[in-house]
């Protein structure tokens, strides 16, 4: 069986196809170093990768760091990519996976694959991972893909050759941005921000909840810039509620930042005709970049859901 992934720092998103029908899977990536215990009818999914022990958890404020480069090589990557896999509903088995590298890791300065890059992160994906009183998938071959430019596949199918697309990608750490013309008959220029993602405003919030003597997980500090717009969440999930309009007010100071460093990424691109917005930055910052490039209403598009555009461009690929 065939499964794509991508493999994004803050999310695995998965889609696969069986019996004619195609399925998705999302999973958190939120990891602890070191095993959970058991307790009555619950199984921890208790993992060891390169000599380590990892453990999946949603609430911990110990969760480990994935929103840097160096995660797309690490054994937590393979951790949390067999972890999808695991809890995906499929049954354990072999399987090829096509997964993805940012645009900075695959390409180099000119454009031309990183072939050391991507021999690099098939090997991580080839690891041994254990699951403890578990069985695990066996992964038998990795291919490996850019980010962005699969998730505008679909629009520039309906081009001619004459129109361009910018495809944004927005990603949890990276920012990736690709040029390309209709019918993907070509790549004209490309461009990929490591540093520049959805992180930026986790970091920003997770400041100001330190502040006001709280710790969370990634996860769940994503979860109150998802629910911003419900008082009612963030005050039964924040402590104190005398921080909450200062957690509030950290949120959109950190969206606003977000919005200008992404927004003057955009202005290096020139061209175009029309933009494909995509991943799971696109709720954040899709309406500034609408109302900054100025394009017709048809020629802006965001994916209907934009954390799996990349996955579907993936298998449009094949």
């Amino acid at each position: 069986m065939r499964i794509y992934i991508d493999d994004g720092s803050t999310h695995i998103k998965m889609l696969w196809e069986q019996h004619g029908k195609t399925f998705t899977h999302i999973s958190p990536n939120s990891f602890k170093r070191g095993w959970s215990a058991t307790f009555g009818n619950g199984k921890p999914f208790n993992y060891t990768a390169g000599k380590e022990k990892y453990s999946f958890d949603l609430i911990s404020p110990d969760s480990l760091t994935t929103s840097n480069t160096e995660w797309q090589y690490s054994p937590l990557n393979a951790v949390a990519v067999h972890h999808a896999l695991r809890t995906c509903g499929l049954a354990p088995q072999c399987v090829d996976i096509v997964v993805t590298l940012p645009l900075a890791e695959f390409y180099d300065e000119d454009s031309q694959y990183r072939l050391d890059n991507i021999e690099r992160k098939k090997q991580s994906l080839l690891q041994p991972v254990d699951l403890n009183n578990g069985r695990l998938f066996t992964i038998t071959r990795v291919t490996v893909r850019p980010e962005s430019i699969p998730a505008g596949i679909g629009l520039c199918d309906q081009l001619s050759s004459s129109n361009s697309v910018l495809i944004v990608d927005l990603g949890g750490t990276t920012l990736d941005i690709s040029q390309v013309t209709g019918q993907m008959s070509s790549v004209s220029r490309i461009y990929g921000d490591p540093a520049l993602g959805v992180s930026l405003v986790t970091d920003e919030v997770q400041q100001a909840l330190r502040k006001a003597g709280m710790a969370l997980s990634r996860y769940n500090v994503d979860r109150l810039i998802i629910k911003r717009f419900d008082d009612t969440y963030l005050t039964n999930n924040i402590n104190d509620p005398r921080a909450v309009d200062g957690i509030k007010q950290a949120i959109h100071s950190g969206i606003a930042r977000y919005q200008a460093r992404g927004l003057e990424t955009i202005d290096r691109f020139k061209g175009y005709t029309h933009v494909a917005v995509v991943g799971g930055g696109a709720c954040l910052l899709a309406d500034a970049i609408r109302a900054h490039v100025n394009l017709r209403k048809d020629r802006f598009v965001v994916a209907q859901d934009p954390q799996f555009a990349l996955v579907h461009g993936l298998k449009a690929l094949g």
